[in-house]
């Protein structure tokens, strides 16, 4: 009986053992583990990075070969015909009765005998 209980504490202190080992590994393993894990997200990540910059060369070269048209520029006509702006400033300011450089083409001739020009 007693090389029976022997036998079976043994075996229950391998289990035990084997238990606590499986349940938290060593320091030193889960720490090379986690820098594999790191190296292999970085090769990864380095990787995606230059297929990046490679597709992006390949697409800014072509359209630098294929466009070969002139820019078009916006004529100064069609921007003032399509678009109205006012500055937000433009509220504060008094309302014109009228544009001395747009309505009067010609001066005022002075009212006075002796008189040149209004202005």
């Amino acid at each position: 009986m007693k090389d029976t209980d022997d036998k079976l504490r043994e075996q229950i202190s391998r289990a035990w053992a084997r238990r606590v080992s499986d349940r938290q590994p060593p320091f030193d393993k889960t720490w090379q583990i986690a820098q594999s894990r790191h190296a292999a997200l970085r090769r990864r990540y380095r990787r995606f990075a230059g297929v990046a910059a490679i597709a992006a060369a390949i697409v800014i070269g072509l359209n630098a070969l294929t466009s070969t048209d002139e820019p078009t520029y916006i004529e100064v006509a069609e921007l003032l015909e399509s678009t109205y702006w006012s500055a937000p400033s433009d509220v504060l300011l008094p309302d014109r009765e009228f544009d001395i450089y747009q309505d009067m083409p010609v001066l005022f001739e002075s009212t006075e005998p002796a008189g040149g020009a209004l202005l």
